[in-house]
C-alpha cells in the first residue's frame, strides 16, 4: 500500500513540481522511496538493539524516541536528492 502511495503522490506531484519532470519520474521515484525508508527504519532498529536501548531520546516517550520519528528519512533524503538531481539538473 506504502509503495503504491507513494508511486501515485510522486506521479502527480513532479510533474507538477519541475518542468523536465514526467508522470513516471515520480512513479519510479515512489517506488523507489518506499522500501528505502522500510530500510532505514530496519537500520535504526538494529542500531537500538545492538546497543539495547528502547528509546534515542526522551522528547517523544512511548515512540522510541525523535529518532523513531526520522531514520527513514536519513536514507530517504539522500536517495531523493540524487534523484531530483536526474529529474531536473541545475543549470
Amino acid at each position: 500500500g506504502s509503495a503504491l502511495t507513494c508511486s501515485l503522490v510522486g506521479a502527480i506531484t513532479i510533474p507538477l513540481t519541475f518542468e523536465t519532470g514526467q508522470w513516471w519520474h515520480g512513479a519510479l521515484l515512489g517506488l523507489v522511496v518506499a522500501p528505502v525508508a522500510t530500510i532505514g527504519d530496519l537500520v535504526e532498529s538494529s542500531i537500538k538493539r545492538d546497543l539495547r536501548i528502547k528509546d534515542m531520546s526522551n522528547i517523544l516517550p512511548g515512540h522510541g524516541g525523535l529518532m523513531d520519528r526520522l531514520d527513514s528519512l536519513a536514507l530517504v533524503a539522500p536517495v531523493v536528492w540524487a534523484a531530483l538531481r536526474l529529474i531536473s539538473p541545475v543549470t
